[in-house]
């Protein structure tokens, strides 16, 4: 608002009328020019009515004579707009969007996409909620577009205050008989500032119009997307198991000693998971296994691939599909550690002595201050994560490092399944 001026105050203490005031003498001057105007204004517009109508006529007469002589004309299909339609696996889709259209939240508020329906309305849905960080896994407001809770887990990292998405634009829209893909190029800003993109496909239903899959999309240098390096690899067969219906494949990267774009097969379903990776090194291919249905519940599979390694260094994802190829989700091995681990480290007489407690239990390690170049301040969790499966049962090992060579014990977890999600039910100590 601007600021209050001091000669404003002079001006509004002055009489509001300086000259000569509306008087009756002015009122008659004014009736009587408006008789004047009232006249010619009705003689001008009988005039103009005549120059209008009579014009008029004769055309009409006119061309009704010319169209009685036309053979009648059939009318030419015009073709779809190149830029909204899009045919594949001979479904048709007609989406309003235009390909590369997008920006941030005031654009997706437009009136325009305000009334969109079907599978572009559930992306206007799902644009406003990214971009206003109201995607609801962690809970607060969650819009109702998800074809079960488990879709929305990719994309968590957008939840909470860094990254955050600041404009969403849809890149490609692919239609099938039964479902849709949407490409989505995010626009990300995090708190150093940065600013980047990713590209994820939305999958969405034809008959309920709410989302069935979200797969985040690696992108190289050129913002092209990592699958389109096929041509320069070659596929590699990284798992089969007949007797499940098992196969598992990935496209080889030479240069990035990674296998990319994993395709896997699982009885009559099939399908290609641009994100997941694993190291192409043979020794660390992806462990898989079956783990069996309990109380009424499905069969899931279980498949650990390895992202990295090196010295006391071993990355792991595990990932957890049904027969649908639904992905399930686990509780974070290193957090349920964390949460259940306390800790003390002590330097004396030459010594360092650690003592852990897990769940009640305090286990005490010695080591003399010689044994390691140096110790860590604290003890870390996560450089080393491996899943495995025992008895139809899963589990995960999160060994605790005191320095970069000493590893004094790990914490053991076991997982069970509740029908949604596979939770941390019990927490021990394991062997190295």
């Amino acid at each position: 608002m601007n600021e209050w001026k001091p000669d404003w105050n002079q001006r509004l203490a002055r009489p509001p009328f300086k000259n000569r005031r509306f008087g009756a003498d002015m009122m008659e001057a004014v009736e009587k020019r408006l008789k004047v105007v009232e006249k010619n204004r009705s003689r001008f517009g009988w005039s103009r009515a005549a120059v209008v109508i009579v014009p008029a006529l004769l055309l009409v007469l006119g061309v009704g004579v010319w169209f009685g002589n036309q053979a009648p004309s059939i009318p030419q299909p015009v073709a779809p707009s190149p830029g909204n339609l899009v045919t594949q696996g001979g479904g048709t889709f007609e989406s309003s969007f235009l390909l590369g259209g997008g920006g941030d939240f005031d654009w997706w508020n437009l009136a325009k996409n305000e009334v969109k329906q079907a599978n572009d309305r559930t992306i206007v849905t799902l644009a406003a909620a990214l971009l206003q960080r109201e995607l609801g896994i962690w809970g607060g407001p969650s819009p109702d577009i998800w074809e079960h809770s488990e879709v929305k887990w990719p994309l968590d990292r957008y939840d909470v205050s860094s990254p955050w998405v600041y404009e969403v634009h849809v890149k490609e829209i692919n239609a099938e008989e039964a479902q849709t893909v949407y490409q989505l190029r995010l626009l990300l800003r995090d708190s150093i500032p940065m600013t980047y993109e990713e590209t994820i496909d939305v999958t969405i239903r034809n008959d309920s119009h709410k989302i069935s899959l979200i797969e985040q999309i690696d992108i190289d240098e050129t913002g092209a997307p990592m699958n389109e390096i096929k041509a320069q690899g070659n596929t590699v067969i990284l798992k089969e198991d007949a007797e499940i219906g098992l196969k598992i494949t990935g496209t080889l990267v030479q240069k990035e000693g990674m296998i990319r774009s994993i395709h896997v097969q699982y009885g009559d379903m099939e399908h290609t998971f641009h994100d997941w990776k694993n190291v192409s090194n043979e020794t660390y291919y992806p462990d898989v296994a079956l783990l069996p249905a309990k109380n009424n519940k499905e069969d899931v599979l279980a498949i650990i691939l390895t992202t990295g390694y090196g010295t006391s260094i071993r990355e792991s994802e595990l990932k957890l599909l049904t027969e649908n190829f639904r992905q399930v989700m686990s509780a974070d091995p290193v957090l349920a550690v964390k949460s259940r681990l306390s800790y003390s480290a002590t330097a004396e007489a030459g010594k360092r002595i650690f003592q852990f407690t897990l769940d009640g239990v305090t286990r005490t390690f010695e080591y003399m201050e010689e044994d390691a170049g140096f110790w860590l301040d604290q003890p870390a969790l996560g450089n080393m994560v491996r899943y495995y499966v025992e008895g139809g049962i899963l589990y995960a090992s999160v060994p605790i490092q005191v320095s970069p060579g000493e590893f004094p014990v790990a914490v053991r977890l076991r997982y069970e399944y509740d029908g949604k999600a596979f939770l941390v039910s019990e927490a021990m100590y394991g062997e190295m």
